[in-house]
C-alpha cells in the first residue's frame, strides 16, 4: 500500500473517533437511564484504550497509528461518570478516586518493562472479549437498544478493519492485528443486536 493511501486510511480511522461516542453520550444524557448499557463493558474499554495508547508510545510507533485512542478513552470516561450519575452512585469522593486510580494506572503502565507490555497485550485480548460480552449481555437482558448508538458501534467496526490494514502494512505487529480482528467481529455482533432490538423494529405493526 502506497504512503498516500495509508495516510488516507489512517485519517479515516482517526477523524470519526474524535467525536465517535458523542451520539452515545447524547442518548444517555437525553434518556437519563442506563438500560441496556454495561458499566463493566465501558470500564474495560476505557482501560483497553488507555493501554493501547501507552503500548504504542512505549514501542515508539508513529502518533497517527493511535491518535484516536486518547479521544476514545476520554469519551468512555464521560460515559462511565454519566452512568454512575444516573445510577445515583456518583459523588465528589467517587469522582476524585476515579481520577486518582486512572492516573495511577497510566503511571504503572509507563513504568512496566516492555516485555511485560507484550504479555499484557496478549492478556487484553480475552479481557476485551469479556468487555464486549458484557455489552452483549446487558443488551440481551434489556432487549431494548434505545440507549445505544448504532452509529457508534458501526463506525467502531469499520475503524477496526482500517486498523487491521494499517497495522499489517506499516507496523507488522501481529498482536495488534489479532486484537483488531477480534474486536471487529464483536463490534459487528453488537451492531447487529442493536438493530435487532431497536424499538422501531420490534414495535408491532398497526392493522389497517
Amino acid at each position: 500500500m502506497g504512503p498516500f493511501l495509508l495516510g488516507v486510511l489512517n485519517w479515516f480511522c482517526v477523524v470519526p473517533c474524535v467525536f465517535l461516542k458523542v451520539p452515545q453520550i447524547y442518548k444517555l444524557f437525553s434518556n437519563k437511564n442506563t438500560k441496556g448499557l454495561s458499566l463493566r463493558g465501558y470500564l474495560i474499554s476505557c482501560s483497553r484504550f488507555t493501554f493501547t495508547v501507552v503500548y504504542h508510545v512505549r514501542h515508539s510507533y508513529p502518533l497517527i497509528y493511535y491518535l484516536e485512542y486518547p479521544f476514545l478513552a476520554v469519551q468512555d470516561l464521560v460515559l462511565i461518570h454519566l452512568m454512575l450519575y444516573y445510577d445515583r452512585r456518583l459523588n465528589t469522593s467517587t469522582a476524585t478516586t476515579n481520577i486518582i486510580t486512572y492516573c495511577t494506572y497510566i503511571a504503572i503502565m509507563m513504568l512496566l518493562p516492555i516485555q511485560m507490555m507484550q504479555l499484557l497485550q496478549v492478556l487484553f485480548i480475552p479481557i476485551s472479549v469479556f468487555g464486549k460480552c458484557s455489552h452483549l449481555s446487558a443488551l440481551y437482558q434489556a432487549k431494548d437498544s434505545r440507549n445505544l448508538s448504532l452509529f457508534n458501534w458501526a463506525i467502531t467496526c469499520l475503524t477496526c478493519i482500517g486498523r487491521i490494514i494499517t497495522s499489517y502494512a506499516k507496523l507488522g505487529d501481529w498482536l495488534l492485528i489479532l486484537k483488531f480482528a477480534v474486536n471487529t467481529t464483536l463490534n459487528f455482533i453488537v451492531s447487529c443486536m442493536i438493530v435487532y432490538y431497536s424499538p422501531s423494529r420490534r414495535q408491532p405493526k398497526k392493522s389497517v
